[in-house]
């Protein structure tokens, strides 16, 4: 009576959490759960014991006269730290997968989004109901675990810590598992596949816990580890923990963010140009705390050039996934086109002007948000760069090292709206595909052919990523001054190739007709 009651006022909140326990938590399937667990922990209590004689005989040649069983409870810790997680990663991850993909099937997936909750209630539930047997195997088994950590002599500090962090990527691999089984639609493999990259990704992670995060010494082994000028942070595995919750916590909130989008509206943008200039931001934010202490000691023509080749890798992988995420398919882009236009001729009046609309509409082309974001990129990293050792001269070289990589990643961005609006089966694949054949064809060329950057250091700054961090130490004033103008010149280019093409989507069937056929507009005699 009490259960059936909390049922009810569970499903007044949460209906599909309901529906998945109910077609869950059946006696059959709990039972075996349970005598699962029991059989587990038995097992490895066993395993992880062994008999000591306390008592021997005083015959000659001697025997043991009385045993004492002695459990290695630090031994059961360690096997329930590493196994309990992986489980949680690995299963969870093909459950929800392979629950996404029989929706998908059955094409029951569209009933789901017309119902009359939220997508945030549907997804919660989803991620709450589907996997509870494993939530009520991992749950049996934490008092063991806790026993094993407090007779190890584990504070238990660290033993919640552990927690927080386990439960903090389980949920980033749980929605992005869903993120990727919402694109890759009805894939056969694709719950395996998900959670062999789970398992590896999470064992890869309690691995780096258990070695790194020392709670005998109180300390986090990383002793150089250090993220801004926080340098108690690789001392202290409190204060580990917590920047590792925190971390994971803000990347929980923006893949929420997109899968509830792409749940709600399949054929919309990933992310919204607003969210773009967050998770751009935060990313970066979070990349510089690494870089920054380095930085802060750095000589500019020593140290520095290098390491923002490494940064700029990690920036254009990051833009590799902002662009398909913020713009828009074909068609969208070809009704804003066209409807846009014609509102403004008819006067109709809106509420966000020509430019706010490029800035933060959702059907908008995306350059100029790439534009904003690039200039987020730059707007973080250029005063950590003034605080690094070097003369004027030094400092305009990173300065126009950094320009030119921006450049080059907004180029690949208009390149990639200009194929969005081509007539293609996939246009975002041979965008992205004629991207990264941008990115990485011509380092092969000129590596072929020229072999170093001193050799013609104007055609490697205009045409090769990255390539400015070292060419431009070596590269005299004119062979700069080409690259950059070349690199504008592509950038006007580009953006005349795309109004144009937006003109042309804007324009109206009748009237691209009569400007072919004008003959058929005049009057008869």
């Amino acid at each position: 009576m009490m259960s059936t009651k909390l049922l009810e006022n569970l499903g007044e909140g949460n209906p599909q959490f309901v529906r998945e326990l109910k077609g869950r938590l059946n006696r059959r399937s709990v039972g075996i759960v349970l005598l699962l667990s029991a059989i587990s922990q038995c097992v490895i209590v066993g395993g992880s014991s062994e008999q000591n004689c306390i008592a021997w005989s005083e015959d000659a040649g001697g025997y043991c006269q009385q045993y004492e069983m002695v459990i290695q409870w630090e031994i059961i810790f360690h096997i329930l730290s590493f196994m309990l997680p992986l489980l949680l990663f690995a299963g969870g991850v093909y459950l929800l997968s392979s629950d996404l993909v029989k929706e998908q099937r059955r094409e029951t997936l569209n009933f789901l989004r017309l119902s009359p909750r939220t997508s945030q209630n549907i997804l919660l539930g989803k991620l709450l109901g589907v996997p509870v047997l494993l939530y009520l195997g991992v749950g049996l088994t934490i008092p063991l675990h806790l026993i094993g950590a407090i007779a190890a002599g584990v504070p238990l500090g660290w033993v919640f810590g552990f927690y927080s962090a386990i439960a903090a990527l389980g949920t980033f691999l749980y929605m992005a598992s869903l993120l990727n089984t919402l694109f890759v639609a009805k894939g056969q493999y694709q719950p395996v596949v998900s959670s062999v990259l789970a398992g590896w990704l999470g064992s890869s992670f309690v691995s780096f816990i258990l070695y790194y995060f020392s709670w005998d010494e109180n300390k986090f082994k990383w002793v150089g580890f250090k993220w801004f000028l926080w340098e108690d942070l690789g001392r202290n595995y409190h204060l580990g923990f917590s920047w590792l919750f925190i971390s994971l916590f803000v990347g929980n909130y923006w893949i929420w963010q997109g899968l509830n989008r792409q749940f709600k509206n399949p054929q919309g943008t990933l992310l919204t140009k607003a969210q773009s200039y967050g998770v751009l931001a935060s990313l970066q934010v979070w990349i510089l705390g690494f870089f920054y202490p380095v930085m802060n000691q750095a000589h500019i023509e020593e140290t520095l050039m290098p390491m923002m080749f490494g940064m700029s890798i990690l920036t254009v992988g990051i833009f590799l996934l902002i662009i398909p995420a913020i713009s828009p398919q074909r068609q969208t882009l070809l009704d804003w086109a066209r409807y846009a236009h014609e509102d403004r001729r008819q006067g109709v009046k809106h509420s966000y002007s020509k430019w706010q609309d490029w800035i933060w509409g959702e059907k908008s082309p995306s350059v100029v948000a790439i534009a904003i974001n690039l200039g987020i990129v730059a707007a973080l990293w250029m005063p950590a760069i003034l605080l690094c050792e070097g003369g004027f001269s030094a400092l305009v070289t990173t300065g126009l090292a950094l320009l030119m990589t921006l450049n080059l990643i907004w180029i690949y961005s208009a390149i990639a709206q200009s194929l969005y609006l081509i007539k293609f089966p996939k246009p975002g694949l041979l965008s992205m595909g004629m991207v990264m054949v941008t990115l990485s064809l011509p380092p092969l060329v000129f590596g072929l052919f020229f072999q170093t950057v001193s050799v013609n250091t104007t055609l490697w700054m205009l045409f090769v990523f990255g390539s400015p961090w070292f060419a431009l130490t070596e590269a005299s004033a004119m062979a700069t001054f080409f690259s950059l103008l070349g690199q504008f010149a592509a950038m006007a280019a580009l953006t005349l190739t795309l109004n144009h093409q937006l003109n042309r989507a804007g324009a109206s069937h009748s009237k691209l007709l009569f400007a072919a056929n004008p003959t058929q507009i005049a009057p008869k005699v």
